[in-house]
């Protein structure tokens, strides 16, 4: 299943069964990621979170205009189930604080590279999420809307929110704070 491809209705219940699975296999990661831009929630959260988005999903797949993008539709579902979730934990006191939960070590390492090729290739990571983590939280989610889940920028910022004039000029600034964080680290880029 691509982005731009729609879902299509199942038409029996084998066909049905197929179908969820093939949603939860394509989709479930990319809303785990997806929630992990907005900060606050536990991997086990976001699991639980991507599970219900794609049983939400799911369930109001005949509300769904097969005419327009899906990936729109889906995280605009991830994003009010995040948003909620987030609220509880504030409500319940147990936000402890803002985190963006990106391990970039978590990743599997090839056993195909240099030493050396490795250990930048981890600095970097280490360092582009580290500068993530210190974003606000919208400019976070746009981020990762963007750069994490491919989405074009006018369907970021329909997720997001924002108009796409907003979304261009944050986007704007968020690659220059990072390029200008480069290279108060590393000198020129």
């Amino acid at each position: 299943m691509e982005d731009g491809e729609a879902v299509a209705r199942p038409e029996g219940k084998g066909d049905a069964d197929r179908r969820f699975e093939e949603l939860g296999r394509e989709w479930l990661p990319r809303a785990a990621a997806y929630a992990r831009a907005f900060g606050g929630l536990s991997a086990e959260d976001r699991e639980d979170l991507a599970a219900e988005a794609v049983a939400k999903a799911w369930l109001a797949i005949d509300g769904y205009d097969e005419r327009r993008p899906f990936a729109p539709w889906f995280f605009a579902i991830v994003r009010r189930l995040t948003l909620d979730a987030l609220d509880r934990k504030r409500r319940e006191g147990a936000f402890g604080g803002a985190s963006c939960g990106i391990d970039p070590l978590a990743e599997a390492v090839s056993t195909h590279r240099g030493a050396e090729e490795e250990l930048l290739r981890k600095e970097t990571a280490g360092f582009v999420a580290g500068f993530v983590a210190g974003l606000p939280p919208a400019d976070r989610e746009l981020a990762s809307l963007v750069y994490g889940q491919d989405l074009r920028l006018a369907e970021a910022a329909r997720v997001a929110g924002m108009a796409v004039g907003t979304a261009k000029w944050r986007l704007f600034e968020i690659r220059k704070a990072l390029r200008k964080a480069w290279e108060r680290e590393y000198g020129e880029a």
